[in-house]
Parts: C-alpha cells; sequence; structure tokens
C-alpha cells in the first residue's frame, strides 16, 4: 500500500520496513544496530537507543562487546520466527537472507507501507524483481510518482552504480548506517504527514486516524533533528497547529454527542 487513504487498525503504524543482507539478516547478529533502527522507526516506541554506545566505537565494535538481545516481537522478526498466531502483533522491522524468504514478506505486507532496505550484493539481484512484481508499492497511488523508499546500504557504493543507475527514481545509496537511519525515519515520518493531510481533506474526514499519523510524523521528525542535527521548526509548526485543529474537531464532535 502506498499513500492510500483506506484505513484500517488506525491506532497501530501501518508500515514495515523490510531488510535483506546476508549478514545483518542473521538471528543473533548485529542486534544492536536491528535493535537501534526498530525502535527508532516505531513511532510509538519510548524507548531511548542509539547507534554508538559512548563506550565502544561504531556499531560493529559494539556488537562484539555489548549482550543486547531483541525479545519483543513488536519491533523486529527474524526469518523463520514467526509467531504462531501472526496476526495478533505487528512486525516494523522484519529481516531476511534469503531473496525468496524476503519476497514472500512482500507478498504477505502488500497492505502495508514498505520501506526496504537491501544490500548492495543481493540488491543487484532482488531490486528488479520488486518492481516487476511489487511497483505499486513503490508508487504514490495519488501522484503515480516513484517512492524513493528503497534503501541500498553497501560497504562500496562505486560497485553498485552501474544496475543503480537503472533504478535511480527509487533507491537511495548508503554507506554510513547513521545516514542511513536518518534518512529513514525522516522519510517514515514523512509518509505519515503526507496521509494525515490526506485524510484531513478526504471526505469523510478521518480525523482519529489523521490526529494519529500526525503524532507519529511528528515524533519521527523530532527523532530525525536529533540523529541529523537538523531542524525541521517549519514542518513541525504545521503539525502543531494541524493537532491542534483536530483536536478541537474531535472535542466538538464530542460535545455534540453528548449533547444528544
Amino acid at each position: 500500500m502506498s499513500h492510500n487513504t483506506t484505513v484500517s487498525h488506525e491506532d497501530n503504524p501501518n508500515h514495515i520496513v523490510i531488510w535483506l543482507d546476508k549478514h545483518i539478516g542473521e538471528p543473533g547478529t548485529y542486534e544492536h544496530l536491528k535493535k537501534t533502527f526498530g525502535i527508532q522507526t516505531d513511532p510509538k516506541s519510548e524507548t531511548r537507543v542509539a547507534l554508538v554506545d559512548r563506550d565502544y566505537g561504531d556499531f560493529r565494535r559494539a556488537e562484539r562487546s555489548l549482550s543486547i538481545h531483541l525479545e519483543d516481537p513488536l519491533l523486529v522478526h527474524h526469518e523463520g520466527s514467526l509467531p504462531v498466531h501472526p496476526e495478533s502483533v505487528y512486525f516494523l522491522l522484519s529481516t531476511f537472507t534469503n531473496i525468496e524468504n524476503c519476497l514472500n514478506c512482500f507478498e504477505h505486507n502488500r497492505n502495508k507501507r514498505i520501506f526496504f532496505i537491501t544490500s548492495g550484493s543481493l540488491g543487484r539481484e532482488v531490486v528488479p524483481i520488486v518492481l516487476e512484481r511489487f511497483k505499486e508499492t513503490f508508487t504514490d497511488l495519488v501522484t503515480k510518482e516513484p517512492c524513493m523508499s528503497i534503501y541500498v546500504f553497501s560497504n562500496n557504493m562505486a560497485d553498485d552504480i552501474d544496475w543503480g543507475l537503472h533504478y535511480q527514481d527509487y533507491i537511495q545509496m548508503f554507506d554510513f548506517d547513521a545516514d542511513l537511519l536518518s534518512r529513514l525515519v525522516r522519510d517514515i515520518g514523512d509518509y505519515y504527514f503526507t496521509e494525515s493531510k490526506r485524510l484531513l481533506d478526504g471526505s469523510p474526514s478521518h480525523n482519529v486516524a489523521a490526529y494519529h499519523r500526525l503524532s507519529w510524523a511528528k515524533t519521527l521528525y523530532k527523532r530525525h533533528c536529533i540523529l541529523d542535527h537538523f531542524s525541521m521548526s517549519k514542518d513541525l509548526g504545521e503539525i502543531n497547529r494541524l493537532l491542534e485543529e483536530v483536536q478541537e474537531e474531535l472535542q466538538s464532535s464530542s460535545d455534540d454527542d453528548e449533547s444528544y
């Protein structure tokens, strides 16, 4: 689902991050990295976590030194560890080492807004398949414009330029985890901000759903400001204004209901 104004489960985020990488996708590896991405991209999470631990340097050294394990099924799903009743929980980050399993995840989450991270080596093979089978996932259903929500995380971006140029309307390339996380958080925030405005413009207006999405966008934008040391005062100001308007309308509607 890409920028669809059909509302379901309005009190829970309707996006998912799918990550395909032979190393990062392995259970028990890079747990701090995955925990950070899982928490930072979840607008309902109140946990504070950073990529770099002050006592250890970068996440690769921290990975060997810290004993951090992800036991919360709401944050991360590794391939092969699906719960017995998957409809009872939601995953915001699913990691894979295998292309077919990854594509199955796409198939099962067609109703969600997908943000896809892939390594450069696997991306060369999987991106053409993804855009052939799931192009609508990366196309704005209202404007029909491509969505740049495929993220290539590569140790050497020069090796991936040759194939990446063919999909430049859909992909962004990164060689540093912090830059990737910052951009991802910003893009998910953009998605919810756009969704909220479309819901408010819709008929009938979905004020409750719009309020949730405005709140999520605000949370994600504030995180992006911290991650990127960048001010988003204009966008945050508009969000605050819309939140106040929606809250007033919801209160007015509640008062009207009580008067009957």
